[in-house]
């Protein structure tokens, strides 16, 4: 990949209204020159969407929605795609590791929720990964499974992004062997198929460092952050490395 790298986060339900408002006030918009050239998105809870999507607008950076419904009308407590939209949303999040677990999501529901959200519009981020370490064979039939589910449904000029996060990655110190992941990288691309606009990137135990390795050995298109996008520190320095040039091979001049 010769263009610059993407990145999101999920706040979770980690944060409240006022949280958020001095989450993006004192960490996101002062880095919002190096945020946007990543099309950074922060991706929030349903009832603060509308105050992120404004707190963010001009920017460069975007809020979108952690989860959707595929259809609209009488289903009490869901949000629609349409609505996401209308709030200001660019993205949406389907088939989080936590969701597929404590809701009992399958890949059919995730490829409804993807076609949803394409169709109003918005930019499906498609979650994929294996709920717990698994050899390279194993793993990489469950990521292709999974992202071909959701890809299948999608038209195919919709732009979507699919995030490979390891389940028993989350909120862990280690993510996924590199060598792994390049093999789960090159599944996903085969998933991919005649999409055109599929972005991938790497979620789970991302801290400074881990793009680096991950893109020694494939080409990764970013990377999703998890408590490094809160934390100044680790922040400023995954961002100078998402951001550093890419490095030139030496060339023999003899």
């Amino acid at each position: 990949m010769t263009t610059t790298p993407v990145s999101l986060t999920s706040t979770k339900m980690n944060l409240g209204l006022r949280e958020t408002e001095e989450w993006i006030d004192d960490v996101l918009l002062p880095r919002a020159d190096a945020l946007a050239r990543l099309r950074f998105c922060a991706c929030l809870p349903h009832p603060v969407l509308p105050l992120g999507a404004r707190l963010l607008k001009d920017s460069g950076m975007s809020a979108g929605a952690q989860n959707v419904w595929y259809e609209a009308g009488a289903f009490t407590g869901e949000v629609s795609a349409g609505l996401l939209a209308e709030v200001g949303c660019t993205h949406v999040m389907v088939g989080h590791a936590e969701r597929r677990r404590l809701f009992a999501e399958d890949d059919r529901l995730v490829g409804r929720k993807s076609r949803a959200a394409a169709h109003a519009g918005l930019i499906p981020v498609i979650c994929v990964g294996e709920p717990e370490r698994l050899g390279p064979a194993e793993t990489v039939q469950h990521v292709r499974r999974q992202a071909s589910a959701a890809l299948d449904a999608l038209p195919h000029e919709a732009p979507a992004i699919v995030l490979y996060e390891p389940v028993w990655a989350i909120g862990s110190a280690q993510g996924a062997d590199p060598h792994q992941a390049a093999a789960v990288l090159d599944a996903l691309h085969r998933a991919a198929g005649g999409h055109h606009d599929v972005g991938m990137i790497y979620g789970g135990a991302v801290v400074p460092g881990t793009y680096s390795a991950l893109r020694r050995l494939a080409p990764w298109d970013g990377v999703a952050l998890g408590r490094a996008a809160q934390d100044c520190a680790l922040l400023d320095e995954t961002l100078g490395e998402l951001l550093e040039p890419p490095r030139r091979e030496a060339v023999d001049g003899g």
